[in-house]
């Protein structure tokens, strides 16, 4: 991106709601309490190893393996999802995302795996579309912990131009305080004390460059230039959790429970909630709830992870479940 020009704040900047509004013993920070000095941007320390270790997951990490490892025998392996995303039509045009993400620790069972719960905004076919994916993550294989980490993948051309968080050049940072790979440190608890984590993803209606806004305040974290991922507008929104794992049975989505224990338990502290769905359908306009109507589900493994929606939920919006306990899921 040489000679790029950057860009400090969005052109049009997206008012909070009183709807956005968290509860108070639900809302959680993440970042450098103080902020980085002046013209500052914090940036993660990433050793060699981490690095070699995230461009193994980088190579394998496909959605087709999905499909490609259910056949392997009665240990599932590789890449399942449970999640919800918007009906593709002719008249599919999304310029902007955003969502409340439910903050769990699933438990690992090796390094070899992931845990995560995303928002994605895709533009093209499954095996080659172009994406933006933002939520949290416990990643031992990119964070070399297990802890719950503020998380991102892009992807542009899946062959030559694909990343993590940062690790690689192509998202530009502005916030003195936030960054991808931050730890996020309220986690919630099994029926206990919950806490979420507000992201929206919209394009700038003067730059084209893909901005990232992180909490109810709408702070601006950084942005996707336009050159990076091309002239587009996006074709689907995914909304869910996804995890990955060659080895051992496989690894806990969100809380470990499943939507229907959630609708049996009769409350929101069960499995892993996303509430707040909303899309923005104009270029620089107002992001409205999206329609149970135009969602559907894809679950690659019901019987370890699946997803259901609630609907709309009072100042919730709409709002979905979804989590698994993982483990050998014979099917």
């Amino acid at each position: 991106m040489e000679g790029h020009i950057i860009q400090m704040r969005p052109s049009s900047f997206l008012e909070p709601s009183m709807d956005d509004v968290p509860m108070r013993s639900e809302s959680v920070e993440v970042g450098v309490k103080k902020g980085c000095p002046i013209g500052t941007v914090p940036i993660r320390r990433i050793p060699k190893k981490n690095q070699q270790r995230a461009k193994a997951f980088l190579k394998t990490y496909s959605e087709e393996q999905a499909e490609d490892n259910k056949s392997l025998g009665e240990q599932p392996r590789g890449y399942f999802k449970a999640e919800v995303q918007t009906r593709r039509k002719k008249s599919s045009r999304y310029y902007g995302a955003q969502a409340f993400l439910n903050v769990y620790n699933p438990k690992l069972n090796t390094k070899q795996q992931f845990s995560r719960m995303m928002m994605k905004l895709r533009y093209g076919n499954e095996d080659t579309s172009t994406s933006i994916e933002v939520g949290w993550a416990v990643f031992p294989g990119l964070y070399n912990d297990t802890l719950t980490r503020l998380h991102a993948f892009w992807r542009g051309d899946y062959e030559d131009r694909s990343c993590f968080d940062t690790m690689c050049p192509g998202f530009v940072q502005v916030s003195s305080r936030i960054t991808f790979g931050m730890k996020i440190s309220r986690i919630s608890n099994y029926l206990g004390n919950q806490y979420d984590i507000k992201l929206t993803v919209s394009r700038d209606p003067a730059s084209g460059h893909w901005w990232l806004l992180y909490g109810w305040k709408n702070e601006p974290v950084g942005y996707w230039p336009k050159d990076l991922l091309g002239d587009l507008t996006i074709t689907k929104g995914k909304w869910g959790g996804d995890v990955y794992s060659l080895f051992g049975p496989l690894p806990p989505m969100g809380s470990g429970f499943t939507f229907e224990q959630s609708r049996r338990t009769r409350t929101y502290r069960s499995a892993c909630y996303i509430r707040g769905i909303r899309i923005q359908k104009k270029l620089g306009g107002e992001f409205l709830d999206v329609n149970g109507l135009d969602l559907e589900k894809k679950e690659d493994l019901p019987r370890c992870y699946n997803v259901g929606g609630q609907g709309i939920s009072g100042n919730w919006g709409y709002t979905i479940h979804v989590g698994g306990y993982g483990g050998l899921c014979n099917w």
